[in-house]
Order: C-alpha cells, then structure tokens, then sequence
C-alpha cells in the first residue's frame, strides 16, 4: 500500500468502511468499466513527467543536470507532454484537481483490491462492475505505447 493516498486508514477499519469509500470514488468520478483506461492514462502520463516521483540523491541530481543540457530539445517534448497531460484530463467525466483526481483513482485501485468475492457480489451489478474493471485496468500492457503514439511523445 502507498503512504500518500490515505488507503490504509479505510483497509484498517475494515471491508464496511472499503466499500463505502470505494461507492464514494465511484460516484464521485462517475466510473464505469468504459472510463477506467482512462483514469489510469492519469497515472501513465504523469509518470512520464516524474518517472521516479522526487527523488533528491546524487545519482537522480546529476541525471536531472545532464538531462537540462538538451533543455532546448526538452521544453518541445514538454510542451507535447503537456499538452497531452490536459487532453487526458479533458477526456475524463469529471473536472477539478488533476491531484485530487488521479489520487482518487489510485486510492480506489488500491481499495478494490481488498474487497474479497462475497464483498463484491453484495454491491449492486453498475458499482461491481467499475470496481471489477479497476481490478483488472493493469491487464493491459499497451497503454503507455498507445499513449505516446496518439500524442507523438
């Protein structure tokens, strides 16, 4: 379990609070098995801007360097890079906070993950069929490769 999105409060007070937390992101980002690519091109893109997250050791700062001595070359790749951060946004059903959105999304990617089959067939057929198509969203390998096809990265 990650630290940043707040998961484990939910795990630790149990399959009721889960699936209540889970039933919230679900209406509040309008999932469905159709959008759930989606919200996980929120996660892809922006690991293409910081692939390792903040990292501030030697090796990453000295990287990071080398990497700026190409900045001319660098500012078009972010222009396109930004370009398609917003357009994968734009495409989602909702509209806010990127932050507050794709953190949503991994918090109910990692809350699904803990609802067991009884708890799953109790919920109703739209509800488990978003949480089964979470479950199942990092079955398809092709996502960065069609990510940067359609926006040329």
């Amino acid at each position: 379990m990650c630290q940043l999105c707040g998961c484990q409060q939910f795990i630790k007070d149990g399959q009721k609070a889960v699936i209540k937390r889970v039933t919230e992101i679900v209406t509040e980002l309008q999932l469905t098995p159709a959008n759930v690519d989606d919200y996980e091109c929120t996660e892809t893109i922006s690991g293409f801007f910081a692939p390792f997250g903040s990292k501030e050791d030697e090796i990453y700062k000295a990287a990071s360097w080398i990497s700026g001595l190409h900045e001319g070359r660098r500012k078009e790749q972010y222009q396109s890079h930004l370009a398609a951060f917003r357009d994968i946004f734009s495409r989602l059903p909702v509209r806010g906070d990127p932050k507050h959105i794709a953190t949503s999304f991994h918090q109910i990617e990692q809350l699904a993950r803990e609802l067991d089959e009884e708890a799953l067939a109790s919920l109703k057929s739209e509800l488990r069929e978003a949480i089964e198509a979470v479950n199942r969203v990092h079955d398809d390998n092709t996502r960065t490769a069609r990510l940067r096809e359609r926006y040329n990265l």
